[in-house]
C-alpha cells in the first residue's frame, strides 16, 4: 500500500534564502513544457482481460495463482480511442452540491457524503480495473496506480473530465498477481507549478521519479539514467516494498514486507533530482551512519521482526526535520527522528499489545475471554497536543500523543477500539478507550487497501476507512455527569456519536484510496503557493472508490458533537437518508442498518410515522416547501412515502399492525391529495378570469383555524389553497366533509340559483370522489407494500378484523355522515329536474347531466365509507359505540336502498344501480331493481300494440335481466335466493315463485325450509315439487304445533300434517300402509287435536248465546254476562284469567291446555237447560284438557287438584248435606244433580279413569292446599305483586273448599257420589248388555229363516230346470223368460 500524506501534516516548508542552481538539461532535469491535457487511449490504459482478482501489497506473502500470465500478454489489442475531455451533463436524479459540481449522496445533521465530479474518463470507463491510489489535499491532486500506469488529476476540479496526467510505468510488474506499484506525489520544484511523482515497483524495488507531473507527461515518458531511476540496494529475496510515506521536507520513508524501513530522498543537496535509499537500523540509540550502516542493517536478522501496520509522520516543527512513528500489527511502536539527508535516530520503541489488551478487557468485560494473539494494531493517527495553540499533533516535551485503531478478533466478528496513548521516551501511558460498537465485520484480507484511521483537525471526529465502509466516531468530550465520570475512571470513553457509511455489496465497488481534508490549512509538507489545494471548511475524508468515483465525507457541523447534548444516530435519521438518497441513480451507499446498530422495531415504527408525518406536513428539508408546481411537489412527496415503505419492507423490520396501517393511511392521503389537486387545477384553468374562485377556496377558508395551518401574509403566503396542499394534507379527513357544508352554507346564505348550487355540487363531488376513490384504489394496490398482504380487503375497505385499529380516516363519523347527505342532495336535485321537459328545468342540462353521470361513483364511495365505519364501530368494546353502529347501520341501509333505487329510476341508470348493488352485495335492493325492471319490460312485451322493433328490444332486455337473475344465483347462492324469494313473496308472486325458476329449485327448497314463517308455502312446494311427504308433514306439524294461532288453521295444518305423515310412510313402504307408524311422533299432534276438539265444543256451546252481537267486543261482553261467574267478582285475578281466555275462545285463537282449564272451571251457570247439559261435561272436558295439554306429571297433578276443587265448589254442599225428612231416592237424586257426580259419570262412561290414564279421582283431603304455595309455570315470569294476587285468590278458593270439608261432610259425599256414579254406570251398561243380547238372538233367528228360504228357492229352481215343459213354448216378449221364471218361482 502506498500512503498519502500523514494524519497531521506539518506546515509548508520554507525555502532557503539561497536559490537552488538551475540544473543542466543534460543532467537529467526535464525541461519545462507547456501544460496540456494528455490523451488516453485503450492501448495506453487497458487492464488485462480476464485477469484474476489481485490483492494490494500486504505484509504477508502474496498468494500465487494457478496460471501466472505475463502482463504484456494481458493487454487487449484494439483500435486507439482518444478520450474527449469535456464536461458531462448531470443526471436528473443527482443532488448537486453548493457550486462545486458535487452530487450529494446522503446527508444528516452531522455529515454529508458527496460525489466529486472530477474523474478521469479512463477510470470512469473501466471501473472494475485493479487499482489503488491516494488523495493529496495539500495540492488538490489524486493519484491512482495500476500495474502499467500512474494517473494524476486534480480531484477538486469542477468538471467531470479534469485535466489528467497519465504515466506509462517503464518497469511494470511481470505478473498480474504481483502487488500494485506504490507511489506518492512530491512537492513542486522551483522550476514547475505542478508537484512531482515518485513510483516504486514493490517486487523489484525499482524507483522512478518525475520532478513535475506536467513535464514528465509531455516527453513520452522516456527517462534517461540520470539519477531519477534507482533500484533499491540491499533488498532481500522475496522482500517487497509495502509502504511509502511522504515526510517532506525531511524526505520519504519506505516500509518493507520484512518489517524493515528505509529512508529515501528524491533530491540532492542542490535540489536536483537524485534518488537515494538507506535502511534504518532497528535498535536503541541514535544512528548517524549512512549507506554502509544501512547495508549492515539490511543483513541483520533482527529486521525480520513483524509486519508493519502503518508509518506516519508528525507535525513539522523545523525545516528538514520530522518525527516518524512506525507501528506493527502486533503492537510494537517505534518513534524515529529523521533529518534531510538521511540522518535518523530511534527515540522510542515500546511493546504495547499486552498493556492495551489488558486495559481493553478491564474496560469491556465482555471481551475478557478473547485471546491475546487475536490482537491487531491496524492503524494510528497523531493526536493534537493539548498545550499547542495550533492544535496540531507531533512531539512535545510531554511525549507523542497517538490514537490507535486496534482489534480483537473472534471467529466471525471483530471488536474494534480507538485507544489513546502517550509515548514518552520508553514509557507508554494508555488513556481513554472508545469501543466501536457499530461495526464488527472482520477485515477482508483480500482488500486492495489497508484500513486507515484519519483524525483531521480540530480532532473532534475520527474516520475509520475500511475496504467497503467508513466509520465516523466522535472524539468530542461529552458533558460531565456521574455516569461519564465512572466511565472515565475505567478508561471507557462515554458513548457519543458513531455511525457507519457502508457501500452496496451488489455494485462490486471498493475503497482503493483515501486522504483527508482539514479546515485550518495545515500542510503535509508538499504545499506551496502554487498548489491547487482545496480550501476545506470542514474536516473530511476523501475516498477513491473503484466503481463509485471520488467521494467526500465531510463533518459539516462538528459544533453539535462538542455541545452539551451531542447528537446520536437515530432511526429517523437513518430513515431520512434511505428515503431521500437511497433511490439516487448510481448511489453506491447502502442504507441498510447494520446488525450491530439495529434499532428496536417499536422505535423504527415511531420514527417511520414521524418521518411520514413530516413529509405530509412538508416539514422535511429535503423537499422544497415553496414549490413552483404543486403537482410536482405532491409527486415528490408521494415518491418519498413510497420509498419509505419499500425501505421498511426490504429491511424486514417487524412493525406492528397499527403502525403499518398508519403509514398506509399517510400515503393514501398523499395519493388522494394528488388527485384532488389535478381536478382543482384543471377546474381553475377552465374558468374565465374573475371567476376562478370555487368550492375549494371557500372550503379552505371555512375550516376552523384549529384544523389548518394559517398562512402568514407577511411572509408572502398569500395563496390559501396552495398553502393547504403544502401543509395540511394530513387533515384531509376534515376537508372532505366540508364540501357538503360549503354547499349548505351557501344555500343558507341566500344562494338560490340552482345552477350555482349544481356547480358547487360538481366541485364537491370531484373532491369527495377524488379523495375517497383515490384512497381506496391506492389501498388495494399497495397493501402488500406495507406488509398488510394478509389483510382481506373488499372494494378497498377492510372486510373484518378491525379490532385494535384506530379509526380509519376515510370513514370518520363526520366524513361518513356528510358525504351520505351530499349523495342524497345530488339524488334529490336529479330527481327534481331530470324527468321534466327542457322548458321546466330552469337549470343547465350539461350541469345536471354531469351530476347524474357522477352519481354512480359518488354513491359507490359513500357506501364504502359508511360500511367501513359500521364495521369499525362494531369491532369496538365500547357499548356506546356499538349502539352507534347499530343506529348507523339502520340509517345506511335505508339510505343506500333509497339512493340505488333513485339511481335506477329517477336517474334512469338501472344497469349502474344493479352493478353497484351487486358489487356491494346489497341483495334486497338488487332484487327490487331487477324485479322492477323485469315487470316493466314484461308488461311492455305483453302489449299487443307494441311496435315490432320495440318488442324485439324489450324481449332482448328481458333475456338479459333473466340472465342476471340466474348469474346472481350462481354467484351469491342462498344470500341471493333469500333476498329474491323474500321480495317475490312480499309482492304476492307466490304462483310464479312455485312455477318458475325450475333450475333454481334447490335454492327455493333450502329457502323455504329455512324460513318457518313461509311454512304454508313450503309444504305445497315439498309435495308438488320435491315429492317429500315426510318433509311436508314435518313443516305443517311444526307450524301447527309451534306457531299457528288461528284455531281453524291449526286444526287443518295438524290434520293435513298427520295425513302427509301417513302418506310418507305409505310411499316408503312400496304402497303398503304402516298402520302403527309414528304413534309416538303423533302423540303430541293427537293431544293438540284433542284440545282443539274441546275448544270447538266450548265454542259451539257459547256461540248460540252471542249470535246477536255486532262485533268482537260485544261478543265478549255478552259472553261474560251469560257465562261469567258471580263468585269471581271479588277475585280479580281469576276474573282477569276468565276474560282473557273467553276473548281467545270468541276470537278463535288456538288455546293451550291451561287456558282451557281456566275457562272451563271458571265459567259460571246461567241456569238454562243447555247450561245444565254443559255443566255435566264442563269439568270432564277440563280433565281431558289437563291430559292433552299438560306434559309434566307434577304440574298435571296440581292442575287436576284445582279442577276437582272447583268442581266440588260448584254446588252448595250444605244443602246436599241436609237430608232431613228426605228418603234415599231424594238424596240420590240430589246428589246426581251435583257437578261432581256428573263429572264422575262422564269420566267413567268415557273410561277416563282406566288403568294407565293420568286422570284419576282425587278425594278432598288430597285436594286441599292446591296452588296455595306454588303456581304452575305460566306465572313464573310475572311480576311478584301479580303472582301474589293470584296465589291469594287460590288461597281464598281453598278456604271456601275447606269449609265444605269440615262442615258438610264433603269427604263422605265425595265417596258417595263416586259410588253412585259407578253404580249408575254399571246399571246403564247392564241394560245396554241385555238389550243387545236380545237383538243378537233375533238377528240370528232371522238369518236362519232367510237362509232356509234361500235354500228352498234354490232347490225349486234346480228342479224346474231339469223338468220337461208341460206345453209348447211360444214366442215371448223381451224379458218374458225372466217374468215366467219369477212367476213360477212365486207360485211354487
Amino acid at each position: 500500500m502506498f500512503s498519502p500524506s500523514g494524519t497531521n501534516p506539518p506546515a509548508a516548508s520554507a525555502r532557503t534564502s539561497r536559490r537552488r542552481p538551475r540544473p543542466l538539461s543534460n543532467e537529467g532535469s526535464i525541461p519545462k513544457a507547456k501544460r496540456q491535457r494528455s490523451a488516453l487511449s485503450e492501448q495506453t490504459f487497458m487492464p488485462p482481460d480476464g485477469a484474476p482478482e489481485m490483492e494490494e501489497t500486504k505484509a504477508y506473502k502474496t498468494p500465487t495463482v494457478a496460471k501466472r500470465g505475463s502482463l504484456r500478454n494481458a493487454h487487449v489489442p484494439g483500435p486507439q480511442k482518444e478520450i474527449v475531455v469535456r464536461g458531462k451533463k448531470p443526471r436528473p436524479g443527482d443532488r448537486s452540491g453548493k457550486g462545486d459540481g458535487s452530487v450529494v449522496l446522503t446527508t444528516n445533521d452531522i455529515y454529508t457524503v458527496s460525489r466529486l465530479p472530477a474523474l478521469p474518463d479512463g477510470l470512469r470507463a473501466d471501473p472494475a480495473s485493479r487499482q489503488h491510489g491516494a488523495i493529496y489535499s495539500d495540492n488538490g491532486y489524486a493519484l491512482t496506480l495500476t500495474h502499467t500506469h500512474a494517473i494524476v488529476w486534480p480531484y477538486v476540479a469542477n468538471t467531470p473530465s479534469p485535466e489528467t496526467f497519465t504515466f506509462a510505468l517503464p518497469h511494470p510488474s511481470k505478473h498480474v498477481s504481483d502487488p500494485l506499484p506504490i507511489g506518492s506525489l512530491v512537492s513542486a520544484s522551483a522550476s514547475s507549478l505542478e508537484p512531482g511523482l515518485v513510483v516504486v515497483i514493490p517486487t523489484t524495488g525499482k524507483i522512478i521519479y518525475w520532478e513535475s507531473i506536467a513535464s514528465a507527461a509531455t516527453l513520452d515518458l522516456r527517462l534517461q539514467r540520470n539519477g531519477v531511476e534507482l533500484s533499491i540496494p540491499g533488498m532481500l529475496s522475496g522482500e517487497k516494498v509495502i509502504h511509502i510515506l511522504n515526510a517532506e521536507s525531511a524526505g520519504f520513508m519506505l516500509g518493507f514486507s520484512s518489517g524493515r524501513i528505509a529512508y529515501m530522498s528524491v533530491r540532492d543537496g542542490q535540489g536536483r533530482p537524485a534518488l537515494t535509499v538507506q535502511f534504518l537500523r532497528a535498535g536503541s540509540g541514535s544512528s548517524n551512519t549512512g549507506i554502509f550502516g544501512s547495508l549492515r542493517n539490511a543483513l541483520s536478522s533482527s529486521s525480520w521482526h513483524s509486519d508493519i501496520a502503518a508509518i506516519r509522520a508528525g507535525h513539522q516543527d523545523r525545516i528538514g526535520e520530522r518525527n516518524v512513528v512506525l507501528a506493527t500489527k502486533k503492537g510494537k511502536i517505534q518513534s524515529w527522528d529523521i533529518h534531510r539527508g538521511g540522518h535518523t535516530s530511534l527515540i522510542a520503541e515500546i511493546e504495547t499489545r499486552e498493556a492495551i489488551v489488558l486495559v481493553i478487557k478491564q474496560a469491556i468485560p465482555a471481551l475478557s475471554e478473547l485471546l491475546l494473539e487475536t490482537f491487531e494494531l491496524l492503524d494510528f493517527a497523531y493526536m493534537p497536543n493539548p498545550a499547542s495553540s495550533t492544535g496540531t499533533g507531533g512531539q512535545s516535551d510531554e511525549g507523542i500523543r497517538l490514537l490507535l485503531l486496534t482489534s480483537l478478533n473472534e471467529r466471525e466478528s471483530t471488536h474494534y477500539s480507538l485507544v489513546e496513548v502517550l509515548l514518552n521516551r520508553g514509557e507508554l501511558i494508555i488513556g481513554d478507550i472508545r469501543p466501536i460498537k457499530s461495526y464488527s465485520t472482520p477485515i477482508a484480507r483480500t482488500a486492495t487497501s489497508n484500513t486507515r484511521l484519519y483524525l483531521p483537525n480540530p480532532a473532534i471526529i475520527a474516520y475509520v476507512v475500511l475496504d467497503r465502509a467508513v466509520i465516523l466516531v466522535s472524539m468530542a468530550k461529552g458533558p460531565d455527569s456521574p455516569e461519564s465520570q465512572l466511565m472515565t475512571e475505567s478508561r471507557l470513553f462515554p458513548q457519543t456519536f458513531e455511525d457507519v457509511i457502508q457501500f452496496k455489496d451488489d455494485m462490486n465497488i471498493e475503497i482503493v484510496g483515501s486522504g483527508m481534508e482539514e479546515p485550518y490549512g495545515l500542510s503535509h509538507g508538499i504545499e506551496d503557493t502554487k498548489s491547487r489545494r482545496y480550501k476545506a471548511k470542514h474536516p473530511a475524508v476523501i475516498l477513491i472508490v473503484r466503481g463509485g468515483g471520488v467521494l467526500r465525507i465531510a463533518a459539516h457541523d462538528i459544533n453539535k458533537l462538542a455541545s452539551d447534548q451531542p447528537p446520536q444516530v437515530t432511526p429517523k435519521s437513518k430513515l431520512q437518508q434511505a428515503v431521500f438518497f437511497g433511490t439516487l441513480e448510481g448511489n453506491p451507499i447502502s442504507f441498510a442498518v447494520r446488525p450491530e446498530s439495529e434499532f428496536p422495531a417499536e422505535e423504527v415504527g415511531d420514527a417511520a410515522l414521524s418521518l411520514s408525518n413530516d413529509i405530509l406536513r412538508s416539514q422535511t428539508p429535503y423537499i422544497p416547501s415553496v414549490p413552483a408546481s404543486i403537482e410536482q411537489n405532491l409527486r415528490k412527496r408521494s415518491v418519498a412515502l413510497r420509498d419509505l415503505a419499500e425501505y421498511l419492507k426490504q429491511s424486514g423490520v417487524a412493525l406492528d399492525r397499527v403502525t403499518r396501517w398508519k403509514l398506509l393511511w399517510d400515503a393514501e392521503r398523499m395519493g388522494a391529495a394528488t388527485v384532488i389537486w389535478k381536478r382543482y387545477d384543471a377546474a381553475v384553468s377552465e374558468k374565465p378570469e374573475g371567476q376562478k374562485r370555487g368550492l375549494f377556496t371557500e372550503l379552505v377558508e371555512c375550516i376552523h383555524e384549529d384544523y389548518k395551518t394559517e398562512p402568514v401574509p407577511e411572509n408572502g403566503e398569500l395563496d390559501r389553497v396552495r398553502h393547504w396542499f403544502i401543509n395540511d394534507i394530513w387533515r384531509l379527513d376534515i376537508a372532505v366533509p366540508w364540501a357538503y357544508q360549503v354547499i349548505k352554507y351557501a344555500y343558507q346564505d341566500g344562494q338560490k340559483d340552482h345552477n350555482a348550487v349544481l356547480e358547487l355540487l360538481i366541485e364537491a363531488n370531484a373532491l369527495v370522489i377524488g379523495a375517497l376513490k383515490g384512497a381506496f384504489d391506492f389501498r388495494e394496490s399497495n397493501l402488500a407494500l406495507y406488509g398488510l398482504q394478509d389483510e382481506l380487503l373488499e372494494h378497498g375497505i377492510l372486510k373484518s378484523n378491525y379490532e385494535g385499529l384506530p379509526e380509519f380516516w376515510t370513514s370518520t363519523m363526520y366524513l361518513a355522515e356528510n358525504i351520505r347527505k351530499q349523495a342524497q342532495l345530488a339524488g334529490a336535485l336529479v330527481t327534481h329536474y331530470w324527468p321534466k321537459p327542457e322548458t321546466e328545468k330552469r337549470v343547465s342540462t350539461a350541469l345536471l347531466e354531469k351530476v347524474r353521470q357522477e352519481q354512480e361513483t359518488l354513491v359507490d364511495v359513500v357506501i364504502r365509507s359508511n360500511h367501513e365505519k359500521i364495521r369499525w364501530d362494531f369491532a369496538q368494546n365500547d357499548p356506546q359505540i356499538q349502539l352507534q353502529a347499530e343506529s348507523l347501520q339502520v340509517v345506511q341501509s335505508e339510505s343506500e336502498d333509497s339512493q340505488l333505487k333513485t339511481l335506477a329510476k329517477e336517474c334512469q341508470l338501472p344497469d349502474e344501480a344493479m352493478a353497484l348493488a351487486e358489487k356491494h352485495e346489497i341483495l334486497p335492493t338488487l332484487a327490487s331493481i331487477l324485479t322492477y325492471e323485469i315487470h316493466e319490460h314484461s308488461s311492455k312485451v305483453d302489449n299487443p300494440d307494441l311496435d315490432s322493433k320495440l318488442l324485439t328490444k324489450h324481449v332482448a332486455r328481458l333475456a338479459v335481466l333473466q340472465e342476471t337473475v340466474e348469474r346472481c344465483f350462481s354467484k351469491f347462492g342462498m344470500s341471493w335466493a333469500t333476498a329474491f324469494y323474500d321480495l317475490q313473496i312480499q309482492l304476492g308472486f307466490t304462483k310464479s315463485l312455485l312455477d318458475k325458476f325450475q333450475t333454481e329449485q334447490p335454492y327455493l327448497t333450502e329457502f323455504l325450509r329455512s324460513r318457518p314463517e313461509y311454512a304454508k308455502i313450503a309444504w305445497i312446494h315439498e309435495i308438488t315439487r320435491e315429492k317429500t311427504f315426510d318433509r311436508a308433514a314435518e313443516t305443517l306439524l311444526d307450524l301447527g304445533l309451534k306457531r299457528e294461532q288461528d284455531l281453524w288453521s291449526k286444526k287443518i295444518e295438524l290434520s293435513m300434517g298427520k295425513l302427509s305423515r301417513f302418506a310418507g310412510r305409505y310411499s316408503q313402504n312400496n304402497g303398503t300402509p304402516i298402520l302403527d307408524g309414528d304413534k309416538i311422533d303423533l302423540v303430541v299432534v293427537n293431544n293438540q287435536l284433542g284440545l282443539i276438539k274441546i275448544q270447538d265444543t266450548v265454542y259451539d256451546y257459547v256461540l248460540s248465546s252471542i249470535g246477536p252481537a255486532i262485533d268482537e267486543n260485544a261478543e265478549l261482553q255478552l259472553a261474560l254476562e251469560l257465562y261469567g261467574n258471580k263468585l269471581l267478582r271479588k277475585q280479580t285475578a281469576f276474573l282477569s284469567l276468565l276474560e282473557d281466555n273467553m276473548s281467545q275462545l270468541i276470537n278463535l285463537k288456538a288455546m293451550d291446555g291451561l287456558g282451557l282449564i281456566d275457562l272451563l272451571t271458571l265459567m259460571g251457570d246461567n241456569g238454562s237447560e243447555e247450561q245444565a247439559v254443559f255443566r255435566g261435561e264442563q269439568f270432564y272436558l277440563a280433565l281431558q284438557a289437563s291430559r292433552c295439554g299438560v306434559a309434566d306429571s307434577e304440574e298435571q297433578n296440581l292442575l287436576q287438584r284445582v279442577i276437582w276443587r272447583r268442581c266440588m265448589l260448584r254446588d252448595d254442599w250444605t244443602d246436599v248435606n241436609n237430608t232431613e225428612l228426605k228418603d234415599d231416592q231424594q238424596v240420590a237424586d240430589r246428589l246426581r244433580q251435583t257437578a261432581l257426580y256428573m263429572t264422575f259419570r262422564n269420566c267413567l262412561k268415557n273410561h277416563l279413569f282406566k288403568e294407565g290414564s293420568p286422570v284419576r279421582p282425587i278425594n278432598p283431603e288430597a285436594i286441599a292446599g292446591a296452588s296455595t304455595d306454588e303456581l304452575d309455570h305460566r306465572f313464573t315470569g310475572l311480576d311478584a305483586s301479580i303472582r301474589e294476587s293470584i296465589m291469594k285468590a287460590f288461597q281464598n278458593e281453598d278456604a271456601a273448599f275447606n269449609v265444605y270439608v269440615k262442615k258438610s261432610q264433603l269427604e263422605k259425599w265425595y265417596a258417595g257420589a263416586l259410588d253412585l256414579a259407578k253404580q249408575d254406570c254399571q246399571e246403564e251398561m247392564s241394560e245396554k248388555t241385555e238389550d243387545g243380547q236380545k237383538m243378537n238372538e233375533a238377528r240370528h233367528a232371522l238369518e236362519q229363516v232367510e237362509k232356509s228360504i234361500a235354500q228352498g228357492e234354490h232347490n225349486k229352481a234346480e228342479k224346474l230346470l231339469h223338468s220337461k215343459p208341460l206345453h209348447k213354448v211360444k214366442s215371448k216378449k223381451p224379458y218374458g223368460n225372466r217374468q215366467s221364471f219369477r212367476s213360477s218361482a212365486i207360485e211354487s
